[in-house]
């Protein structure tokens, strides 16, 4: 079975054309919806404590492959670091980031986070998502279909500015463990028979450097080629590919 964790601005729709070839090849998949818990988890550590709740009670029917993107890869991982006994068979950590690599990375963190979430409180959600889709990390999404690319802005605009808002304040990269206890967490969990993947897309230079560090730390890291950011989004077709080589190494059967 697939546990999906979506990013910032998503619903579990983001995951449909992944999660419709990984019904296809006979997988079950259960895409949750991180905003539809935010009223009971407003911080991360408690979010990641739902998310391990529902990863136990998923693996009492199957074996579990977590994946995550972007901030649901920071949820992944974190709930790794607050659960190491998490029954999963393996993680797939799509674009996400490590954590603050020191305090004062966790302060830079926060007072970014606390910007974004002014701005979206003072502009709305339609304004900050035409800033937000103009960063640099989201430019290769702009050679997507018409009809890929304005899926994409339903989605991001359907939410209130105000959950938004809170969940960069709750979740966001700030309250995360330091990267060096993020990383040696996912040791553990491998040392510990868990598969890991991480993946970037070969666009993405930011990403591409974080995956570098995770295999410097001893950590299976894919590059998709042709993708940026979000790889599950540009390259579905090749993203589930590799999560069923994932499933397969980890003796996760459909």
């Amino acid at each position: 079975m697939f546990v999906l964790l979506h990013g910032f601005a998503q619903t579990p729709a983001t995951w449909k054309p992944v999660a419709d070839k990984l019904r296809a090849s006979g997988y079950s998949v259960e895409a949750a919806d991180l905003y539809a818990m935010l009223p009971e988890c407003g911080t991360l550590d408690g979010l990641c404590d739902r998310v391990a709740r529902l990863v136990a009670s998923c693996a009492q029917s199957a074996p579990v492959v977590l994946v995550g993107y972007s901030m649901g890869g920071r949820v992944a991982a974190q709930t790794l670091v607050r659960h190491p006994d998490l029954p999963v068979a393996a993680v797939v950590l799509e674009s996400a980031g490590f954590g603050p690599q020191d305090d004062a990375g966790r302060a830079a963190l926060a007072a970014r986070s606390a910007q974004w979430a002014e701005r979206l409180r003072h502009e709305g959600v339609e304004p900050f998502m035409d800033w937000w889709e103009t960063l640099p990390l989201f430019a290769t999404q702009q050679s997507l279909p018409p009809q890929v690319r304005r899926a994409v802005r339903r989605e991001r605009t359907s939410f209130d500015a105000e959950a938004l808002a809170r969940s960069l304040e709750g979740w966001g990269q700030q309250h995360q463990s330091l990267r060096s206890e993020t990383l040696a967490a996912l040791g553990r969990a491998r040392d510990m028979g868990v598969s890991l993947a991480y993946v970037a897309g070969s666009l993405d230079r930011k990403y591409c450097a974080l995956a570098d560090l995770v295999r410097d730390a001893g950590l299976p890291t894919t590059a998709v080629s042709g993708a940026g950011h979000n790889a599950h989004l540009e390259k579905p077709d090749r993203f589930a590919e590799l999560l069923v080589q994932v499933a397969n190494e980890a003796e996760v059967r459909a």
